[in-house]
């Protein structure tokens, strides 16, 4: 398998079109043409998971956070950035990242941090109502080049959806044109209206190769001015979005409930916003940092569990009424790994192929009482 073949199946379950305008998900290193040698999974792309990554001899980084969030001027060497790019590059590993998209896809990261809390009835927090969904490009061909034109279209990157291939759709019409003298017109008739049986052929493709298929389209046309159109597309589904939440039957006492977040999340520490609950029944969960989401919570979950909350989004929450569990960022997102190796191997990619970070930890320390643990 090349490297770009596992990202074409990445972004068929998470979609570049889902990821925020801010955000920087995608190919941010390397070469997607070469054979896939392993695969090193992590949280952030560092100095440290850069050098355990060639140690396992994985030519391909998936990081949840992108290691590149704005466009540089240059790369300096000297920078902890340049240093990354300039190693992973000397060594052949490409880094690709899949951040916001991955949280708001249907079994992303939302979904696999509710699945871990044991939530039924899950649905997004806040959904994805409409998200850009690539292009369909349409084109009229003859009965007798149909054929050729469709593979030629497939073979540039159409016809994918979902994890689906060669897909397309065509009906038969006729097509009206006038040659004038000059033309060299491959069917009917110049110095005359021409009516002509044609096929609309009609083909997805995404934004990142929506290009190429109309390079391809023309090259395989049989016309010498073919006619076509690329129509963005914008896709509603409600399985898509920030966050989730989802229920308990029956409801959990609150230390119950607590515990479970423990072992969900493989944390011993966590902050408390608001009062705790006697029992809890619904739950919204936002992996990452989802304090924005507060104000969606209210009147529909008891708790809300997230990380990074500054102090005035607390007292926000606690204004609303909201009980927030502040589990930390690195809790909640750590259980990339775990997801990542999990779709691998339903992908048939296994273990030995596989190697998810040991040198990663969380960036925060507790102190208490003089112990810092």
């Amino acid at each position: 398998m090349r490297i770009g073949e596992l990202l074409d199946l990445l972004e068929a379950w998470a979609p570049l079109e889902l990821a925020e305008s801010w955000d920087a998900s995608g190919l941010q290193v390397g070469d997607p043409l070469k054979e896939l040698r392993g695969i090193y999974l992590c949280l952030d792309v560092t100095p440290e998971t850069v050098e355990e990554a060639i140690r396992k001899d994985a030519n391909l980084i998936l990081s949840h956070h992108p290691l590149l969030f704005k466009s540089l001027r240059s790369i300096d060497i000297n920078s902890i950035v340049g240093k990354i790019i300039h190693r992973c590059l000397a060594e052949g590993v490409s880094v690709y990242s899949i951040h916001t998209n991955m949280d708001k896809a249907k079994g992303g990261m939302n979904d696999y941090a509710a699945e871990r809390m044991g939530l039924g009835a899950v649905a997004p927090l806040f959904p994805a109502t409409e998200v850009q969904g690539g292009y369909k490009l349409v084109t009229f061909v003859p009965q007798t080049h149909k054929e050729k034109v469709v593979q030629a279209l497939f073979e540039a990157g159409g016809g994918k959806i979902g994890v689906y291939e060669g897909c397309s759709f065509s009906t038969e019409g006729e097509g009206t044109f006038y040659a004038g003298e000059e033309t060299h017109p491959f069917i009917g008739e110049r110095g005359r209206l021409n009516r002509v049986p044609e096929v609309r052929v009609e083909v997805l493709f995404s934004s990142k190769t929506i290009e190429q298929g109309i390079k391809a389209m023309k090259q395989a046309h049989p016309y010498e001015v073919p006619a076509y159109d690329a129509y963005p597309l914008a896709r509603f589904e409600a399985v898509e979005g920030f966050g989730r939440v989802g229920s308990y039957s029956p409801p959990l006492p609150w230390e119950e409930f607590l515990e479970r977040l423990c072992e969900a999340f493989k944390t011993e520490r966590f902050r408390v916003v608001g009062m705790p609950r006697s029992t809890v029944k619904n739950v919204a969960v936002c992996t990452g940092s989802g304090a924005s989401l507060i104000e969606k919570v209210v009147h529909r979950a008891d708790v809300y569990v997230t990380g990074d909350v500054k102090y005035h989004e607390a007292q926000e929450a606690v204004s609303l009424g909201v009980t927030v569990v502040d589990v930390g960022h690195y809790a909640l997102e750590k259980i990339f790994g775990p997801l990542m190796v999990r779709w691998l191997n339903e992908k048939g990619i296994s273990s030995p192929m596989i190697f998810e970070s040991t040198v990663e930890k969380d960036p925060f320390t507790f102190y208490h009482k003089g112990e810092i643990f």
